[in-house]
């Protein structure tokens, strides 16, 4: 995949919104350093878990500190947690958000999941596939299920994440990455 992810920081982002930039460049500097010898097989193992690719040659993804809102896709704003595996576990589910929807082969996998799972709200059918393709690359491109379980841990709190992850442990996810591929 030839889409380049550049992780930042951004003074006027952090002005703006009054943030905490406190430690953040030094903490930026860790998740760089961890992110950087992973990056190429994360984005490759999206095109081979998905057979989708980016549209876009560049993704600029925003760290922030931690500040009681959620990470979001677009534009990607990824909290930095203490724990540097975690951080890139939301760096990896904000970019498949993006993926999603914004690819060379103009499949919305966004639409798509919600036209499989009727039944379920939006959040919670959208993250089906955000979590299935999750666990596919964490499974079996990075050989770290570990960090699935972790993430699965942290979204019991979060209503529509575990019912999510309730079905992707229901149907399995490469069946659920086979009814998207269709």
């Amino acid at each position: 995949m030839n889409t380049k992810i550049r992780l930042q920081t951004s003074f006027l982002l952090n002005s703006r919104f009054k943030l905490n930039d406190d430690n953040l460049e030094e903490k930026a500097k860790a998740v760089r350093e961890k992110w950087q010898p992973q990056a190429e097989l994360i984005l490759n193992g999206f095109e081979k878990v998905t057979g989708l690719t980016f549209l876009k040659s560049h993704i600029d993804v925003f760290l922030i500190n931690p500040d009681g809102s959620p990470s979001i896709s677009f534009p990607a704003i990824v909290k930095i947690f203490d724990d540097t595996d975690k951080t890139i576990c939301v760096i990896v589910h904000e970019l498949i958000h993006n993926l999603m929807w914004d690819n060379e082969q103009k499949a919305n996998w966004s639409l798509k999941i919600r036209e499989l799972y009727p039944q379920e709200n939006k959040k919670a059918a959208i993250h089906i596939a955000v979590h299935a393709i999750l666990e596919a690359v964490y499974v079996d491109i990075l050989n770290k299920p570990e960090d699935i379980v972790k993430d699965i841990e942290d979204s019991q709190t979060k209503p529509d994440y575990k019912r999510a992850w309730e079905v992707v442990k229901e149907e399995g996810y490469k069946s659920i990455i086979e009814k998207l591929k269709k």
